[in-house]
């Protein structure tokens, strides 16, 4: 390992961009320092193939999340996001990751 890296999680969420808010409180409730938003996210899916939207109504479509902090923040978002998930659509996926400058990944 090279020793400029460090071990952190990462989580990814897709989900119906009217749900941007319910997220944003997972995350920032979870503990999370920060994420990134993409929006108009496009791909195949159980209900077929979802096309981006790009129109001037920033409430359709669906948007993905990318979020990188310690193992139990991104363990504590999962539980806050399943939640959502009981109700609403979405997908979400964690995988192990590396960064430089591991301070950035933790809440203030």
């Amino acid at each position: 390992m090279n020793e400029f890296l460090h071990k952190m999680r990462k989580i990814e969420i897709v989900v119906e961009a009217e749900d941007v808010k319910l997220v944003e409180d997972a995350l920032r409730d979870a503990g999370l320092g920060g994420w990134t938003i993409l929006r108009d996210v496009a791909g195949m899916g159980h209900g077929g193939f979802h096309q981006a939207r790009t129109i001037f109504n920033d409430q359709t479509g669906l948007v993905m999340f990318v979020g990188v902090g310690p193992a139990e923040a991104i363990t504590a978002a999962t539980q806050r996001v399943g939640s959502i998930f009981r109700h609403k659509p979405g997908v979400l996926f964690v995988s192990d990751v590396e960064v430089l400058r591991s301070d950035y990944f933790v809440a203030a």
